[in-house]
């Protein structure tokens, strides 16, 4: 079986490698001649475990530019991120013109594909008129946890034209590659169930920092009350429960103005999905309204450590440490990620390739992404690095000490 993947962003690279990982011939296709050429040689994003299952499948792995190629393939997944605006609102306009390309090329054939790109409800059954072997198919990746969610999965929610006909044998074939249960529905209900999956993740991070915030003015410890909701198992153990700033990363938010979009018109009401919205920005501002309350000293030195929006990724889509760097007009910043870089738009921002560099002299330091190697941080070192004595760390990574009194102002979530 050879199973071809049309879209070669970070989705079609995940699940190509697992594809690939589990021992079926891959076939990766993409219109960028600069990326398909970067990936003969290894993957472009960052996913633990990415790296080497890409070498080790070298062999399973054809990379091309020409979609003629996936008329040699026995099962095609459009595989396509879709882009979001700065309002969260789906650019689907790449996935559209790929999948028409692709259409075009496997017009006659009996090769089903399967649309893993995420859309609006109400696409794939428009785009099913341009080729009936069409199906949707659900993806909940994680960004940190990609590869493995592929390889793993939950389970499998898949959309057809007509339920009564069920899958296709090539397409079962590949899911049965990944043992999980089998949702089938209507192209609509699967489109809808991935919103309705972010909206209740959603509702999860919302209720989290509200109420822990909360506490915080009411002298109660969130971490004495976290046990007693992971063991409610209508709430469970694996619950969004820790204290965040905000939503980030752009897939949910994503939903977020998909659904208000799609209620606009009155379908539905829309105030919960709003207070949402209000809620993260609330919350994602917390670390502005902390710099607010400092009298940092003229043209003062702010470290940031982590610009990514989540660890185990490079992707700043969203990431609130934009929104500092963007804020810190008059501060000299530098800023420290293991993976994620700082764009164009933040030139003036220093970047180091050590967190030690950006520390040294930091009249203010500010941990922005929990990644694991800033909780190993040895803080006499930071005693002996900065000059200032203020450190804002809302997920408090820089642990196991008591801040104030070694005469810090340490703050956190």
């Amino acid at each position: 079986m050879r199973v071809g993947f049309v879209g070669a962003s970070h989705l079609g690279q995940v699940y190509s490698a697992a594809t690939a990982a589990a021992g079926i011939e891959v076939t990766l296709i993409d219109p960028s001649e600069s990326l398909i050429s970067a990936l003969r040689e290894a993957p472009s994003v960052a996913e633990p475990g990415l790296d080497d299952a890409w070498m080790k499948t070298r062999d399973k792995r054809t990379c091309s530019t020409d979609f003629h190629a996936s008329r040699d393939c026995d099962l095609v997944f459009l595989s396509m991120d879709v882009p979001t605006d700065d309002h969260g609102e789906s650019r689907s306009e790449v996935v559209e013109t790929l999948a028409s390309d692709l259409f075009v090329v496997l017009s006659g054939s009996t090769i089903p594909v399967v649309l893993l790109s995420q859309v609006t409800p109400g696409t794939t059954r428009r785009l099913s008129s341009k080729y009936k072997l069409l199906s949707y198919q659900v993806e909940t990746l994680v960004f940190g946890q990609a590869l493995s969610r592929a390889s793993h999965p939950e389970r499998h929610i898949v959309g057809v034209a007509d339920v009564t006909d069920g899958l296709h044998p090539r397409h079962t074939e590949w899911l049965d590659t990944f043992p999980a249960a089998k949702h089938v529905m209507n192209y609509e209900s699967a489109e809808l169930s991935k919103i309705a999956i972010n909206l209740f993740l959603a509702a999860s991070v919302s209720t989290t920092n509200s109420v822990a915030e909360l506490a915080r003015s009411l002298g109660a410890s969130w971490d004495d009350i976290v046990p007693t909701l992971r063991s409610d198992r209508r709430i469970g153990p694996h619950a969004y429960l820790a204290p965040g700033l905000g939503l980030s990363g752009g897939n949910i938010e994503r939903d977020l103005a998909t659904f208000l979009r799609l209620a606009g018109g009155g379908q539905a009401d829309p105030s919960v999905i709003q207070a949402f919205v209000r809620s993260s920005k609330h919350h994602r501002d917390w670390v502005l309204r902390q710099l607010a309350t400092l009298k940092l000293p003229s043209r003062a030195v702010v470290a940031l450590l982590g610009i990514a929006y989540k660890p185990d990724t490079a992707s700043t889509k969203n990431s609130p440490a934009l929104d500092v760097m963007d804020a810190l007009v008059d501060c000299e910043i530098r800023v420290h990620d293991p993976h994620a870089v700082v764009d164009e738009r933040h030139s003036r921002v220093q970047q180091t390739e050590n967190w030690g560099d950006a520390v040294t002299g930091a009249d203010c330091l500010i941990v922005m992404t929990p990644w694991a190697e800033y909780a190993s941080i040895n803080v006499e070192e930071i005693f002996k690095l900065m000059r200032g004595t203020t450190i804002i760390d809302p997920y408090r990574v820089l642990s196991g000490i008591d801040w104030r009194a070694a005469g810090y102002d340490h703050r956190s979530l």
